[in-house]
This record gives C-alpha cells, sequence and structure tokens, in this order.
C-alpha cells in the first residue's frame, strides 16, 4: 500500500505540470496545427523598405491570380494592392519576394536577430466600409525596430 501511494505521489507531482503545460499551450498548439489556409506569395518592388498593405473585397478591383497554388499578391511602388478577394484566415507557409520585371529574389522571414526582412503582420478594418486589409513591414530588423519604437526603449538590443 505504500508503495502504491509513492507512485501517485511521484505521478501526481509529474503529470501536474504536463497537464498545466497542456491547458495553456494546448489551444495555441491545435490551432497552429489545424488552422491552415492555403499558402500566399507576396511580390513586393525591389528595393521597398516600408510598410506595405492590402485592401480586399474592393469593387471593381480584380481577384488574386493564383500561381503554383499561391494567391499571388503583387505591391505596386507605392506598397499597395488591392483586390475583390477577400482575406483567407489561418496560418500559410506565405513565401516574400523582391520583384524587378521578372526577376525575383526571396525574402528571409528568419525571426527576431536572425537577418529577417518581414515584420509585424497585422489585420485592420476600416471602420467606415468594413473593408479588410492587411499590412506588414518590409526592411531589415533595425529599420522596423525603429519604425515602431523609435526611442529604441521597446526591444533588447540583438548580440
Amino acid at each position: 500500500m505504500a508503495n502504491l501511494k509513492s507512485q501517485f505521489a511521484i505521478l501526481a507531482i509529474l503529470g501536474l505540470p504536463i497537464v498545466i503545460a497542456a491547458l495553456i499551450f494546448g489551444p495555441t498548439a491545435f490551432d497552429f496545427a489545424f488552422h491552415r489556409r492555403p499558402p500566399e506569395r507576396y511580390l513586393i518592388p525591389a528595393g521597398y523598405s516600408g510598410w506595405v498593405r492590402t485592401d480586399y473585397g474592393q469593387q471593381g478591383a480584380p481577384p488574386l491570380p493564383v500561381e503554383d497554388g499561391r494567391r499571388l499578391i503583387r505591391f505596386g511602388a507605392d506598397g499597395r494592392a488591392v483586390t475583390s478577394s477577400n482575406p483567407l484566415t489561418g496560418h500559410g507557409r506565405d513565401e516574400f519576394f523582391y520583384y524587378s520585371g521578372n526577376s525575383r529574389t526571396a525574402l528571409s522571414t528568419a525571426g527576431v536577430c536572425k537577418g529577417g526582412m518581414v515584420w509585424g503582420r497585422e489585420t485592420l478594418v476600416d471602420s467606415a466600409t468594413s473593408s479588410p486589409s492587411i499590412r506588414f513591414f518590409v526592411g531589415t530588423e533595425d529599420q522596423y525596430r525603429n519604425e515602431v519604437d523609435p526611442s529604441g526603449k521597446k526591444f533588447p538590443a540583438c548580440e
């Protein structure tokens, strides 16, 4: 009987952190694993730095074309794209490129302090028209940090 009590105590001590972790991280992991959408391919003018924005659900605008099974979003020199298509929800393995004519150069989506070029994806809704848009920043991490935190107090320095 004492052996059974000690086994139960060990199971409770080891099992409790696992149950707590599953409750905290489980919904996020489930959403990431199962809330997938088809990937999109973003084409940004070569050398562009700043916010790019796609305005969705715009009457009279063309739908997004599809290339290799991916919706193709091509931004103009002003960093804007307009389409009659609706945004997709969920997570996809999107691709980002600088383009010039028919030439494309892949942009890194590496994380913080790893040389990424794509930052801060946000979904916005125009309050007057209820039209959705998505924007993200294209540029070096230093450019992005300066854009969102000019004082330099929000993010720790890369080492």
